[in-house]
């Protein structure tokens, strides 16, 4: 039972950890978005490619996903340096 107790305590923890990183990189990506955008790439905002503003939870959802893809390719580069 105390096995049991534990690992659940472990997983809401890094549950807590997860939403806590996506809720402010989030908000980060929420408030830069529409300053940093459409001045970096003004051409793909004009003609609709990229979007000029985000809701939060779209950059939310973005900050997850590209934490997602970093955490993955770090891995990998992890895994192919071991192996050399």
């Amino acid at each position: 039972m105390e096995k049991l107790l534990a690992s659940i305590g472990i997983a809401l923890g890094v549950f807590i950890v997860i939403f806590i990183s996506a809720f402010i990189g989030g908000t980060c990506v929420f408030l830069l978005w529409p300053v940093a955008i459409p001045a970096m790439l003004p051409g793909l905002v004009a003609s609709g490619v990229i979007a000029a503003k985000l809701t939060w939870w779209q950059a939310v959802c973005l900050s997850w996903l590209f934490g997602l893809l970093i955490k993955t390719t770090s891995a990998n580069a992890t895994s192919t340096t071991e192996k050399k």
